[in-house]
């Protein structure tokens, strides 16, 4: 009986050690639509983070230590050749830079949509006080955004996506999560999608625009 006590005991204690491990982790994401496209693993998704941490560094308890927000930013990152899904994004402000950056993180806001808001003949140009301008079309509806001055990076930019589901009366909004840093999560959910996420991740997630986290557009 000794015996059956302890091997119960080891059980449960293995249970609750890998109930927040990376595949556990994994596995209710994927409950909540997060794909990893087609070639990323967990070994890739491994591999690409060491340069990012000391050796000999245990990654499997840096998951386990965050309960889904390290693997959350993962979801949303990209390595040298592709995106690991195509449901988020993981930011920084300054990856602006160059500006070409605009058009690249434009381009991405609209996959994570799946489509409902598309973004077409993108483009940039400078006015002759030096502003940049962002050019073009959201569901075939031309549009022209000011940025700030070449050279610098303007935050409202990343504002002013918040306010199109509304105009286009989509089914999902644009959401925002961070862990206090300056880095960040943009994704794409319905009210519902929102709500079932934070009870299942723990993840107090904001609906982009709320929260002061970027500044309004003067222009």
């Amino acid at each position: 009986m000794r015996y059956l006590k302890f091997f119960a005991l080891m059980l449960i204690m293995n249970t609750c050690s890998n109930k927040n491990d990376f595949n556990s982790q994994l596995k209710v994401f994927e409950s909540l639509g997060y794909k990893l496209n087609e070639g990323i693993t967990k070994e890739i998704i491994f591999e690409d983070m060491k340069g990012s941490y000391l050796p000999n560094t245990d990654l499997e308890e840096e998951f386990k230590k965050s309960e889904f927000e390290l693997l959350y930013y993962y979801l949303g990152w990209r390595n040298s050749s592709q995106y690991y899904t195509n449901n988020c994004i993981w930011y920084d402000i300054e990856f602006i830079d160059p500006s070409s950056e605009y058009i690249t993180f434009m381009e991405r806001m609209s996959t994570i949509t799946n489509e409902e808001l598309v973004f077409t003949e993108i483009s940039l140009s400078v006015d002759n006080e030096n502003y940049e301008w962002i050019d073009f079309k959201v569901n075939g509806i031309h549009k022209k955004w000011k940025l700030a001055k070449v050279g610098y990076i303007d935050d409202s930019f990343f504002q002013r996506f918040s306010y199109l589901p509304k105009e286009f009366n989509t089914r999902g909004k644009y959401t925002y999560y961070d862990d206090g840093g300056q880095q960040f999560v943009i994704d794409y959910a319905t009210e519902e999608e929102q709500k079932i996420f934070i009870e299942k991740t723990g993840l107090k997630r904001e609906w982009l625009g709320d929260g002061n986290h970027f500044s309004e557009p003067k222009d």
